[in-house]
């Protein structure tokens, strides 16, 4: 009876360390996989930001010229038509 018990008992120590093991693998990927996520996005959000910065830099050199190259008649005309709206 206690060989039976035995059998049973270590069997299921067994199945349990199995299942454990399976278990403790899903998570570690699982994990795994949400770090990487994680880096990706931060990634894809500094590439992000950087176009941004980019665009802006190109916005803000394109209107600087645009002011120096114009004349003071035309930029008196616009800054008043700026207050007046």
């Amino acid at each position: 009876m206690i060989g039976v018990v035995r059998a049973l008992l270590s069997g299921l120590g067994r199945r349990a360390v199995f299942y454990g093991t399976i278990i403790l693998a899903a998570t570690v990927a699982l994990w795994i996989a949400v770090c990487q996520g994680r880096q990706a996005a931060t990634a894809r959000f500094a590439v992000r930001r950087a176009d941004a910065r980019v665009r802006s830099m190109q916005t803000s050199k394109d209107i600087r010229h645009d002011v120096q190259n114009t004349d003071r008649a035309d930029l008196e005309r616009r800054a008043h038509r700026w207050m007046r709206d």
